[in-house]
């Protein structure tokens, strides 16, 4: 079987970001971390995307999703520089700060087909409508945070002047739909808080962990692993957005039901499938009936039936035999194909690096141990098309 090209050390920097305090110079009523906060602008990037899409212009959301990637890894090398010095620094030594970087990430993402992409970007920055809806979702997420701090202490030293900044910020972006939708409907904006309630709900909540990641910020880890991984697994182009989306969005009906989590869901017969259509309800009635119809397809494509494999023809939802039917008939941009199964060893692998990270920093429980143990057992032998899922579960042993 092929190996792949992530590795254990690039998905440990993934969880650095679960560890990188934001706002830590301000006085905060909750802990902001930077794994959550991209999760956070990836989702509304999201939603500024599909409005400009249905204003008639078009995106390209490869590109889109890889800039996004882009953001992410520099920021975790970077997360030392606080805002206003880093732009300042942009300014005069952008070589300099984009050559560091990518000597940092060079082990880890080298392989990649996109790495010379990578140095690119860091060092000519594109102008293009994918890079205005990424700052514009930046912003908008900074914003979002950053009220809730004002709104706990506004008179603390300079808060009233970065709250006019970050609020300047967000006013320079108001050309893209999306922003309009949100600045202007009361509805578009709570969906973005509702989706921002999904960084206060912890995983595992029944036990002590470090770090204590959210639902919202283990979305974001299984979606840049179904990305990175879909191409070794030769993925088309349409199924690798659909892992990182389908995987961004897998647990928005958590949002209404919270995280129930799988020995109770197991535990009852008829349970887990009682769950599911309380949440697809939840979903159409808090959710999709506030939203485009080309965004409510999109989320119900993504959140029902998550971890089936499935495809469209004419627009409508079939399901594969298998995953090598998959592959072997629908593996093409026009099928909109979706390897559920590939998902869900995604989704457990985010699982497993949650609780054996916990373990490594010493804080440990017997759900922990044996939560990483299950998972284990099950996903050491995975495959999909050939290439060895499995060793990134061993690689954690």
């Amino acid at each position: 079987m092929k190996p792949t090209r992530l590795t254990s050390s690039l998905l440990r920097k993934i969880f650095v970001a679960a560890s990188i305090r934001r706002w830590n110079d301000q006085a905060c009523p909750v802990e902001f971390v930077e794994l959550d906060k991209q999760a956070h602008k990836m989702v509304i990037a999201y939603l500024f995307a599909k409005y400009e899409q249905i204003d008639g212009k078009a995106i390209d959301w490869e590109r889109l999703i890889m800039y996004f990637c882009f953001d992410f890894f520099a920021r975790v090398v970077l997360t030392d520089i606080k805002p206003p010095v880093f732009h300042e620094l942009q300014k005069y030594h952008r070589k300099e700060l984009a050559k560091f970087v990518l000597q940092e990430l060079k082990d880890d993402l080298g392989e990649y087909e996109f790495f010379e992409d990578f140095e690119h970007y860091l060092k000519h920055p594109p102008q293009n409508i994918e890079t205005q809806i990424l700052h514009a979702a930046h912003y908008y997420a900074s914003k979002w945070e950053f009220d809730i701090i004002y709104h706990f202490n506004p008179y603390m030293f300079d808060v009233a002047n970065i709250k006019a900044t970050i609020d300047k910020e967000v006013e320079q972006h108001y050309n893209l739909s999306g922003m309009k939708q949100v600045v202007l409907f009361k509805t578009k904006s709570e969906l973005i808080t509702m989706f921002g309630q999904l960084r206060f709900q912890k995983r595992w909540s029944q036990t002590p962990r470090v770090p204590a990641t959210s639902v919202l910020g283990h979305t974001l880890v299984v979606a840049l692993c179904g990305y990175l991984l879909s191409l070794d697994i030769g993925a088309c182009e349409q199924m690798r957005i659909n892992h990182f989306l389908g995987g961004l969005f897998h647990d928005l009906p958590e949002i209404l039901t919270r995280d129930i989590i799988s020995p109770i869901k197991s535990s009852i017969v008829g349970l887990d499938e009682q769950i599911k259509h309380i949440e697809e309800r939840a979903v159409q009635e808090k959710i999709l009936i506030h939203l485009p119809e080309s965004i409510s397809a999109d989320i119900i494509y993504f959140t029902q039936n998550e971890f089936a494999n499935r495809y469209k023809i004419e627009g409508f939802t079939h399901y594969a035999k298998n995953v090598g039917d998959l592959f072997s008939h629908y593996n093409t941009n026009e099928h909109n194909p979706v390897c559920g199964e590939f998902l869900k060893i995604c989704d457990h692998l985010s699982a497993y690096l949650e609780a054996k990270i916990s373990i490594s920093h010493g804080i440990s429980s017997q759900d922990l141990i044996q939560g990483a143990e299950g998972i284990l057992q099950r996903r050491q032998e995975s495959a999909i098309n050939g290439v060895d899922l499995g060793a990134l579960f061993r690689d954690f042993c």
